[in-house]
């Protein structure tokens, strides 16, 4: 099972407190997937669709629930869905208009986000918990960090857009083909908005992956920088040595001061060594600056013996 349906199969198991968020979340679900269908003789249907078995159920529960209707469930075979199943739950008549009009839903109007059914602030999480049943999705943590709602109705992604800010959370805004998409980006926006949905179980999991990549990168980053590190010293190493080689070649270890003698026998013994470790092997033992400060001084008499060569 995805880590978008794990989600959703958590947040159908979440039990409000009140029956007002009862009503907010049918509401959600009903914006976002119902649809009304006429029927001969002026009768109506409403009907809520989904892909996923558990936000069936969950919207059957609510509409027995809430309105004491009584809603039909079922399952069609779905070919541009690569052969799966999808759901229908459908009241009619009378409880169809009943259902709409307790969700603050009028089919004649453009579809917001009704302001009677989220005064309070645990009705608009509620509400946005049934948008995200009906429509929404959230990526793998392990691949991106990404959550999105996929409408229909440009009017609705826009009155959504403004209900997520209430909770101080960037939604955005991307028209594809035929929907349009309301999206957060970023792992700290998503793990609030699980949060503000009611779905702890998935937040933790997105921390707990957030925390393992961090830690891979960090581990990354400091290998990539030992490994860095180890090039430039083999680097400078070879640079030093070949230095020393041809000033020695030219002018002969007695040309040099004694200290300066002692510290190029030391580097052409030892090329592995590191600064540090080299200064150790010294007589007198001598630090890395002072060890650095040497090879520098060799280095320099060797460019200054090739230009006075060349």
């Amino acid at each position: 099972m995805s880590y978008s349906s794990q989600t959703k199969e958590e947040l159908c198991r979440f039990e409000p407190d009140s029956v007002c968020c009862l009503l907010a979340e049918l509401s959600g679900i009903v914006s976002a997937a119902g649809s009304v269908v006429y029927r001969g003789g002026g009768g109506k249907r409403l009907a809520i669709e989904t892909e996923n078995s558990a936000v069936a159920r969950r919207a059957y529960r609510l509409l027995r629930e809430v309105f004491d209707a009584s809603p039909e469930l079922s399952t069609m075979h779905r070919a541009r869905l690569g052969g799966r199943n999808a759901y229908r739950v459908e009241v009619g008549g009378d409880e169809a208009s009943f259902v709409l009009e307790g969700c603050g839903i009028e089919v004649s109007q453009r579809r917001g986000v009704p302001r009677e059914i989220t005064v309070r602030k645990c009705c608009r999480m509620a509400f946005l918990r049934g948008v995200f049943l009906a429509c929404g999705s959230v990526t793998d943590p392990e691949k991106e960090y990404h959550l999105e709602f996929a409408l229909e109705d440009e009017a609705f992604a826009a009155a959504l857009v403004r209900l997520i800010a209430r909770f101080d959370l960037n939604a955005h805004i991307i028209a594809r083909r035929q929907t349009t998409l309301v999206y957060l980006k970023g792992q700290s926006e998503i793990t609030d908005m699980l949060s503000i949905l009611g779905a702890q179980t998935a937040r933790f999991a997105m921390e707990d992956a957030y925390i393992r990549k961090e830690l891979r990168n960090n581990a990354n980053r400091a290998v990539n920088c030992d490994s860095a590190n180890v090039q430039r010293a083999v680097a400078a190493s070879s640079r030093q040595a070949q230095a020393i080689s041809r000033l020695l070649a030219a002018r002969g270890e007695q040309s040099l001061p004694p200290a300066l003698a002692q510290t190029a026998r030391m580097r052409l013994a030892h090329p592995e060594l590191s600064l540090e470790e080299l200064g150790r092997m010294l007589d007198p033992p001598l630090g890395k600056s002072g060890v650095n400060h040497r090879l520098r001084r060799l280095e320099q008499m060797a460019q200054e013996l090739d230009e006075a060569g060349g």
